[in-house]
């Protein structure tokens, strides 16, 4: 009997090795797949969903792999994107994309040629943005089909950077307002100046990112957002009201909105003359009330120009009022994309802190989620959409 007993307890004993060589055996051969789509998931789901720590031996064969990763790109220039100089970098880049941003409808509306000052700035601006244009091609990027990290100097030249936003990034590094007085101060020419606001993209980003960051309040970020979205409207408004009246002929300025405007003893006529700031504000101020469509009736289109733009500000604010009021009732209902996204890697870190995960293993399950996160069709609802009877097969 107790011989039986013992030759069980050796049996299940033999068999829990058995089991743990195997599990091991397991990650071995799934990580060693990690370049591979379909095994980089089937082990994360075993590391996450199964909530079952790693191997050792599969933590140091992880670190072999990123060693081996790191010898075959050490004789290249690439740069990384959790790089701390190239983060420094992009916060640079996005200071002078608020900037120009900013400054392009006013360039558009209230300068006919930039004074000394501002040209020297303008030219400066426009470096930096040429030097950010040459950089990325020299950062890897997150192929989002394979979820791994593209390092190659072909596939980055010939990625989404040069077929997106190369071509218009360098069209707005080019020096326009001195095109615009070289051709002779030709108003079509300055038409080019608002491809430059392709780079209100950056800021877009910028927040998106915010949004995702977990140690930022979430309907804090989206408050300043959507305000941000409505102020620059706005100020876009402001410019082009503006630059349809000062378009016009001088002999013909009473016969536009702002020098036909009186406030009070106060007349706007000659407002050419006028302050810059105090003619800009008036600018924003009827952009506001029209966009408001308070309709105070002291300050109102003029001539036909002016009441076309009008219809189409109007016509405009009242989508941009849905879009803005849709996203203020999502944020009080909750339960969107970005927020089960925010929920989910909030549980993940801290399964990741309770198993004393090392940073390098704990950025690639956190890359692999941001993945799938900007990823809109997902595995799951790839296999929900195949029939049962081949989704058994997969």
């Amino acid at each position: 009997m107790m011989m039986s007993m013992h030759g069980r307890n050796k049996r299940g004993a033999s068999s829990t090795r058995a089991g743990n060589e195997s599990e091991e055996e397991d990650y071995e051969i799934e990580i060693d797949g990690l370049q591979d789509k379909a095994l980089w998931r089937t082990w994360f789901r075993s590391l996450v969903c199964r909530q079952q720590t790693v191997p050792d031996s599969a933590r140091s064969r992880i670190g072999r792999i990123v060693a081996a990763t790191a010898n075959e790109t050490r004789g290249r220039f690439i740069i990384r994107p959790d790089n701390w100089w190239y983060m420094v970098w992009t916060h640079f880049i996005l200071i002078w994309a608020v900037y120009s941003s900013f400054f392009t409808p006013m360039e558009f509306g209230f300068f006919r040629g930039l004074p000394e000052n501002l040209f020297l700035l303008d030219i400066a601006g426009q470096l930096a943005f040429l030097v950010d244009m040459v950089v990325r091609f020299f950062v890897a990027f997150r192929d989002t089909q394979s979820y791994t990290t593209v390092d190659s100097h072909k596939r980055i030249a010939s990625g989404v950077y040069l077929k997106s936003r190369f071509v218009v990034d360098f069209l707005g590094c080019l020096p326009l307002d001195a095109i615009y007085q070289f051709c002779g101060r030709k108003e079509p020419v300055r038409y080019l100046l608002w491809i430059r606001l392709s780079r209100a993209l950056r800021v877009t980003e910028f927040f998106e990112k915010l949004e995702k960051d977990i140690r930022i309040n979430y309907l804090f970020t989206r408050i300043v957002k959507l305000l941000v979205v409505e102020l620059y409207c706005t100020h876009a408004a402001a410019c082009i009201f503006y630059y349809l009246a000062t378009t016009m002929p001088a002999s013909q300025e009473g016969y536009t909105w702002i020098g036909s405007l009186k406030m009070g003893d106060y007349s706007y006529s000659h407002f050419r003359d006028i302050d810059l700031w105090k003619r800009y504000f008036t600018s924003l101020y009827f952009a506001i009330v029209t966009m408001a469509t308070v309709g105070y009736g002291d300050i109102h289109a003029v001539n036909v120009r002016e009441m076309l733009f009008v219809m189409a500000y109007v016509s405009f604010d009242m989508i941009l009022g849905a879009y803005l009021l849709g996203n203020m009732t999502a944020l009080i209902v909750k339960g969107s994309k970005t927020e089960k996204f925010r929920d989910r890697m909030a549980e993940l870190i801290s399964y990741m802190n309770r198993n004393k995960l090392g940073r390098q293993i704990s950025n690639e399950i956190k890359h692999h989620m941001r993945s799938q996160y900007e990823t809109s069709y997902t595995e799951a609802a790839l296999l929900q959409d195949i029939p049962v009877s081949i989704r058994a097969k997969v």
